[in-house]
């Protein structure tokens, strides 16, 4: 009979023995193996979403291939996406809980029970054992569950998840809004990249070989050794700053290439090299107008209002959790159990459940959700001044840059005049190299500040579209072909640089305020 128990405590030892190696779980590095062929695989799929480059490539094009393939705007639709998803699911906590349950049962020997009877609050001598159940049993229900309670939470929530949706929708808009913001900047700095680079090695090499010469000059002992060091000093400064121009400008077409979604090793050519178009964009709206436009349609002040409803959201459902709590219940059951006169029976049930201790939270609650909205308010309001200044800003900024490149225009003027003048002179050699290098250095500086600031003259506009909250995606943008959605972007961006901007009036901000004080009313 004392095997039993030695067997039973060696089982008991062996099962968790087993159970503690089984939730042991060490740090197993990738292999060598693992990491190469999953960067195959990501090579792979980076090089599938290269769109063919047929032509070069203008602004609008650019555009379109940031948006198309750029990998900050694709993570942000997919958070969208995740959102969406989310909501969908938390839709099904509000349905009841359904649930289907089956077990089996074994035992080795029959559970056999006695009873005895109870004589002067003592236990009288035991009668004879009984069974009420079988050696083994099945069992089996469908039940369903429904917490009102729950389901007022739920609701809620799901409600809230609908707005964090809408707020991931935002985020992706202003993802949209920064990227193309840096693809124009970055745009118009590889296109004065590409048009000057050209020009600054030859001066490059016209500068070391003048270099060469004055050295061999000095050491022949033909030139004053001062005058030679001093020519020499200055050939020095122009390569020097000719070196940090093609340092500044050699990183900005693949910067664009990483913005449009192509391997920075990729060729391609830029439309405005070879014909620049240096229009200048138009911007007739008075700081009103932009500011009404601004608070209405930028999408950090439309996520900060659906924050605000989640806070509303937030304080509905702290309120519900004071209410007691109604579960319902009803299911079918099965026992196969042979002694049971009904195998089989259908139940349901109801009860209450409430924390009579929410009647003392209720006050402090109240001042919580009170400090809540309160403080989601000064968010709301943070936000629009904080908008409102990026407006004025914004058109302080262009304001500017219309003004210095007006002036880099004139100052490039006067530079090609001065240059065909010194070359003019050393054509009747009457003047050295030198000066002939100095002023290609000023000219080709003078050309480059009129990039620059033509550059920053979009950039400016750009920054003014953007502080509006203006959307340059074209509707259905998703379906279109990159040609098409290229096409669109020239279309709308043309309509913008004349001045044509759909804006906010006065009017409809009053008539929207009036509806909603009405409807508030009403409620």
């Amino acid at each position: 009979m004392a095997v039993r128990p030695v067997f039973a405590k060696t089982l008991l030892a062996v099962l968790t023995a087993a159970a503690v190696a089984g939730c042991s779980v060490s740090p197993s590095r990738l292999s060598d193996n693992d990491v190469m062929a999953n960067a195959v695989e990501n090579r792979a799929l980076l090089a599938e979403d290269f769109a063919p480059i047929t032509q070069p490539i203008d602004l609008n094009e650019a555009f379109a291939r940031t948006i198309k393939h750029n990998r900050d705007a694709r993570l942000k639709a997919f958070e969208a996406v995740v959102s969406q998803g989310q909501l969908a699911v938390d839709q099904f906590d509000m349905l009841p809980e359904l649930a289907a349950r089956a077990g089996y049962a074994y035992r080795n020997n029959y559970g056999a029970s006695a009873s005895a009877r109870f004589v002067d609050d003592e236990p009288a001598e035991l009668g004879d054992y009984s069974v009420s159940s079988d050696k083994s049993s099945f069992t089996g229900s469908v039940g369903a569950t429904w917490d009102v309670l729950d389901f007022g939470l739920s609701y809620f929530r799901a409600k809230q998840q609908a707005d964090r949706f809408l707020i991931s929708k935002e985020r992706e808009r202003k993802v949209v809004h920064t990227i193309m913001q840096q693809a124009r900047n970055a745009y118009y700095r590889a296109v004065s990249a590409e048009r000057l680079l050209a020009k600054i090695d030859p001066l490059i090499i016209k500068s070391r070989a003048a270099l060469a010469d004055s050295v061999r000059i000095e050491q022949m002992r033909a030139q004053s050794p001062m005058d030679a060091l001093t020519y020499q000093r200055a050939l020095l400064e122009s390569l020097r700053t000719l070196q940090d121009l093609r340092k500044d400008l050699t990183p900005a077409k693949a910067e664009l290439a990483t913005l449009m979604g192509l391997n920075p090793a990729e060729s391609f050519e830029l439309a405005d090299v070879n014909a620049p178009d240096f229009m200048v964009p138009e911007m007739n709206l008075d700081i009103d107008t932009m500011e009404r436009t601004a608070l209405v349609r930028r999408p950090e002040l439309m996520e900060a209002q659906y924050q605000e409803r989640i806070t509303k959201e937030e304080v509905s459902s702290t309120f519900l959790t004071l209410f007691p709590n109604l579960s319902l219940n009803a299911g079918l059951y099965y026992d196969g159990s042979d002694y049971l006169r009904n195998n089989d029976w259908t139940s349901a049930g109801l009860g209450v459940n409430w924390n009579l201790m929410n009647v003392f939270r209720y006050g402090k609650i109240e001042q919580l959700n009170t400090l809540k909205m309160a403080a989601t308010k000064q968010q709301a309001l943070a936000v629009s001044m904080a908008v409102v200044s990026q407006v004025h800003i914004a058109n302080i900024e262009y304001s500017e840059a219309h003004q210095s490149y007006d002036f880099a225009i004139d100052y490039l003027d006067v530079a090609n005049r001065i240059q065909e003048q010194i070359q003019s002179s050393q054509a009747t050699q009457s003047v050295g190299e030198l000066p002939v290098i100095r002023e290609e250095l000023n000219t080709l500086l003078a050309e480059l500040r009129r990039d620059v600031a033509y550059a920053d003259l979009q950039n400016s506009f750009g920054k003014i579209l953007v502080s509006m909250g203006l959307d340059p995606l074209p509707n259905g943008f998703g379906g279109m072909t990159l040609a098409e959605l290229a096409s669109a972007f020239d279309s709308m961006f043309e309509r913008w640089s004349q001045g044509q901007v759909e804006t906010v009036s006065e009017e409809q901000m009053q008539s929207a305020y009036l509806a909603k004080e009405t409807t508030e009313q009403e409620e």
